[in-house]
């Protein structure tokens, strides 16, 4: 009895198709012994029959089919291994689906992918329950059987042994005669590492894409210009919708004193801030701050562009440069400006080969109405004086407040005393022409200067020569009374 069990061990360890080859030469055997041996006796055939030439007969056949078995047996061996070659080198798991929904073959390379072990005997029907029972997979047998030959692919999620998800990428087709119970090819590919790539890919570029629309920045992702994606804070910027924007390019929304710089800069690929001007929908111009990189995106190279709307900030600056150059009260220029206009004023006066006048001028009187009334006072007689001021030049003058009752005044283009007079008779005129009421009880202050001229280049032809000769003319006509102008005298050390 152990012997028997001992053989049928063996014979269970041997290859299914091994078996059936066994089993259909003993077959072929007891066929052959049958009619060669034994039956012609059991039949009764006729004295005549020659059993030995039948015997030999039938021992040919019976060895002819035995070869023939063989070499079907071999060929069928031979083309399993080319087979499981041929599935060994390829770069994917090969398996077929039976009309049933089975899994009839399946190669050797995918069985890690799905946690089974390559030793283990029944490895193939542990593919079978890994597979078949998957949905997404029937689906896709479903569509092959509906193409006619066509290769059809589809991504899948499949659970291995140890319940770990995987993804595979299966391109099925039907094998011919292509009906509806045809056997399904397919090869699949481990692509895990890549669907979570693409996972963490797309999930990166989602919270990037979240962060650019929470950005204050408009941002413009554009080939040479040509606009490619731009975000929300972009649309709400230049007015234009996402759609808009998709069809324009840098000459739609750069104004056009900035367009050739912006332009170089993006064929030059300059990443530095910069400054520009841009154009809403709605034509209104706006100052912006641009910074842009150079990107590689999917193997293509692009350019992404942040604009920044700075024209609160162009605002503060404008209010920051203005007060630090005009008086606070009188909103005239301050000393600083006055300084800066003044020496502009001599530079281009010396190449054009010009004069101009400077007039120094100080309020007659105003210590005592300081004294007598108040600060407060003072200064609404101050404002009044530099509106009046203001009111009597020109615009290309500037008058200016340097000091607490000082003011001076730049007159281009003034080419005689005579031109110098008339402008300072206009001046007095306009302080005197009526007084100014310092009080609700109708108190009035009559407001008057002492005035002191100095004329380039004939007086002075240097800065500080020219604010001298003024300023000694001006207390020259104090000295002459109230409501008086003086002509300066020339510089002794004038060259």
């Amino acid at each position: 009895m152990s012997g028997g069990k001992a053989i049928l061990g063996k014979i269970k360890h041997i290859r299914p198709h091994s078996r059936y080859l066994v089993a259909l030469l003993l077959f072929w055997v007891a066929l052959g012994l049958w009619l060669g041996v034994f039956a012609p006796y059991f039949l009764e055939l006729e004295p005549g029959y020659n059993a030995s030439l039948t015997l030999l007969g039938e021992i040919i056949l019976m060895g002819g089919g035995i070869f023939i078995i063989v070499a079907i047996t071999w060929l069928w061996s031979r083309y399993r291994a080319m087979r499981d070659n041929l599935y060994a080198h390829l770069p994917g798991l090969v398996f077929g689906i039976t009309p049933q929904g089975k899994i009839e073959f399946a190669s050797d390379l995918g069985l890690k992918w799905l946690g089974i072990d390559e030793k283990a005997g029944s490895s193939h029907h542990r593919i079978q329950d890994v597979l078949s029972a998957n949905k997404d997979l029937a689906d896709l047998r479903e569509r092959a059987l509906l193409t006619d030959g066509q290769i059809v692919e589809a991504e899948i999620a499949v659970f291995t042994v140890a319940e770990q998800r995987r993804w595979l990428r299966i391109q099925c087709r039907t094998m011919p005669p292509h009906t509806p119970d045809s056997m399904i090819e397919c090869i699949a590919w481990d692509i895990t590492e890549l669907v979570r790539e693409r996972t963490l890919r797309t999930e990166s570029e989602q919270r990037l894409e979240q962060m650019a629309n929470l950005s204050s920045e408009g941002l413009f992702l554009h080939d040479a210009g040509k606009c490619v994606d731009a975000n929300i804070a972009a649309e709400r910027m230049f007015g234009h919708s996402r759609d808009e924007l998709l069809l324009m390019s840098a000459v739609d929304i750069i104004a056009e004193s900035s367009l050739q710089m912006v332009i170089d800069n993006i064929q030059s690929g300059y990443d530095k801030p910069y400054e520009a001007t841009a154009r809403h929908k709605d034509g209104t111009l706006f100052p912006c701050e641009i910074n842009g990189r150079n990107v590689v995106i999917d193997g293509v190279k692009l350019r992404l562009t942040s604009f920044r709307d700075i024209s609160e900030r162009k605002i503060a600056e404008d209010l920051v440069r203005y007060q630090a150059t005009h008086d606070a009260l009188t909103d005239l220029p301050n000393r600083y400006l006055f300084v800066d206009r003044l020496e502009y004023a001599i530079k281009l006066a010396k190449r054009r080969k010009e004069r101009f006048a400077l007039m120094y001028v100080d309020l007659d009187g105003f210590k005592q109405l300081n004294d007598m009334h108040g600060h407060v006072i003072g200064d609404k007689v101050l404002v009044e004086v530099a509106q009046r001021l203001r009111h009597s030049l020109r615009e290309v003058d500037t008058v200016a407040r340097i000091g607490g009752d000082e003011f001076t005044v730049i007159l281009p283009g003034t080419e005689t005393l005579e031109d110098a007079e008339i402008v300072a008779r206009k001046v007095l005129q306009s302080l005197t022409s009526s007084p100014i009421n310092i009080s609700s009880q109708k108190q009035t202050y009559e407001a008057s200067a002492s005035i002191g001229i100095a004329l380039y280049p004939e007086h002075a032809d240097n800065f500080d020569d020219m604010i001298s000769v003024a300023d000694k003319a001006m207390y020259q006509a104090k000295k002459s009374g109230k409501d008086q102008f003086r002509f300066a005298a020339p510089v002794t050390s004038q060259t």
